[in-house]
């Protein structure tokens, strides 16, 4: 469904049950691989190692959170419909595995594409917090104790913008060009980690989750 001022929010297939710590997730060259503005389902691979760690969490009952920039959208090369194509071709290939996203949320904006952008449109699209505190809200995350994992440094801004304590970035999509602007994002309060890949990641949670 499409919440105001335009965010597309799926719970397919949540159980929107309330949380303790969340993991969010960035999507393209995360959970799946990076292909440009993905809009097919059938160009839809997920990631090595993303399944595993998405079931891993799962297994613990830690929600996991899809948390997406689709600026496609404001530059007109697709539309809702091809992204939920695409959503839902995720979700399945996942359930293969034995893996399940509880909330995806995409934000469609960009300040050079949509008419009118403005502070609350800057808000919802990453390096913004507002995809992550409204999944809070609706999953009741406490959010001082979740993680999130992305490969731009825009991923790594959004969580420390949303209160989060560390953030791991990882070399896949985009990350080889992103990873030294990530790194400096760091502070005594708040930690950038790092990972080859989602495998890799996987080591990282389990020893910081202590599971």
């Amino acid at each position: 469904m499409i919440i105001p001022p335009g965010i597309w929010v799926s719970t397919e297939g949540s159980r929107l049950q309330g949380g303790d710590a969340g993991l969010f997730l960035d999507r393209d060259g995360v959970v799946v691989d990076e292909a440009g503005y993905l809009r097919r389902a059938q160009d839809v691979h997920i990631a090595k190692g993303a399944a595993e760690l998405i079931a891993w969490a799962n297994g613990l009952g830690i929600p996991v959170v899809v948390v997406s920039n689709q600026s496609g959208i404001a530059r007109g090369l697709f539309g809702w419909p091809d992204h939920e194509g695409v959503e839902r071709e995720m979700a399945r290939m996942l359930a293969l595995r034995g893996a399940r996203i509880d909330l995806s949320l995409a934000c469609p904006f960009h300040p050079d594409f949509t008419h009118g952008y403005s502070a609350e449109h800057a808000q919802w699209r990453k390096p913004g917090p507002g995809m992550l505190l409204h999944a809070s809200g609706l999953l009741g995350l406490n959010l001082p104790r979740s993680w999130m994992i992305g490969d731009k440094a825009s991923d790594v801004e959004a969580a420390r913008s949303a209160g989060l304590p560390a953030c791991i970035h990882v070399l896949t999509g985009h990350g080889p060009e992103e990873r030294d602007r990530a790194v400096t994002l760091a502070s005594p309060t708040f930690q950038v980690l790092t990972a080859d890949d989602m495998e890799a990641a996987i080591e990282v949670l389990k020893a910081r989750f202590n599971r």
